[in-house]
């Protein structure tokens, strides 16, 4: 295929065509319940992330030989100005403890910035679509974030990166942040399958989501997915750095509606200073 000037909707059939062969076969390994996996104190590495990063890139090389892909368990490999930012299963601590909360994704960046998005939940065979402009998709029907629920009747989704959850200090600020958030809305879930709660935002299915320090590999597909469904948002630098709309590595922070959106970035902010 001739990758110098891919149109969106071909790079989003690719993105769907890839995450699904990843998704697939992960769906077999999760019902087999033969499991490899490495088991460390925050994180847990399984067979099963590698082979569905292979399928998974197997279909993106396929189509586009040159493009930069940067993989969770592979790294980065190559350098062009279209780059796939895979995470073959998020949910790894789910997948092998057999909880059926896990997903595949991919997201395409066009010059460093989101342009497509794909994230496939094997289990409930659900795909999200989104383009950038073109608005986002779940199984073909058009999304768009709405919920009738206030935060005090609602839940949220709270995701902490991987090198926040490994260090001490970021560990307890998540913690006073996850506090501050219970007091706001009836529940706070976190639950180790940042992919899943983007689709549940997107849905209009939670009231919102707030990510301190989260990783690439799930915010980029995230961020696109939510902002294509009509989803508010705000970026809350922190350490004094610079902060893009992406968030990655800062306080990002989601939700419906405007004032739902102010409310948690209100008590956030507060975890933080606390």
């Amino acid at each position: 295929m001739d990758d110098s000037a891919p149109e969106p909707a071909v790079l989003e059939a690719i993105a769907a065509r890839a995450v699904r062969a990843g998704g697939d076969y992960l769906a077999d390994a999760f019902r087999d319940r033969e499991i490899e996996a490495e088991y460390g104190t925050h994180d847990v590495k399984s067979a099963a992330d590698e082979t569905a990063e292979r399928r998974i890139v197997d279909v993106i090389t396929d189509a586009y030989p040159t493009h930069a892909i940067h993989g969770e368990e592979s790294g980065r490999n190559g350098s062009h100005r279209y780059e796939w930012v895979v995470d073959p299963l998020d949910g790894t601590n789910n997948f092998a403890a057999g909880l059926p909360s896990f997903a595949t994704a991919a997201c395409v960046l066009e010059d460093g910035e989101p342009l497509v998005s794909a994230i496939y939940e094997p289990l409930p065979d659900s795909l999200y679509l989104a383009r950038r402009g073109g608005g986002a998709t779940v199984d073909g029907e058009r999304l768009h974030a709405e919920s009738d629920l206030s935060l005090p009747q609602g839940t949220v989704s709270f995701v902490v990166g991987l090198p926040a959850i490994r260090d001490e200090t970021d560990r307890a600020t998540a913690t006073a942040v996850e506090d501050a958030l219970g007091d706001v809305c009836k529940r706070t879930i976190n639950t180790w399958s940042p992919c899943v709660d983007w689709g549940l935002l997107a849905r209009g299915s939670i009231e919102g989501l707030v990510a301190y320090r989260p990783d690439v590999y799930e915010q980029y597909v995230g961020t696109l997915l939510a902002s294509e469904a009509g989803v508010a948002n705000r970026v809350v630098p922190l350490d004094g750095e610079d902060a893009d709309e992406i968030g990655v590595g800062h306080l990002y922070v989601a939700a419906p509606e405007e004032a739902k959106l102010d409310a948690l970035v209100e008590a956030a902010t507060a975890g933080i200073d606390a």
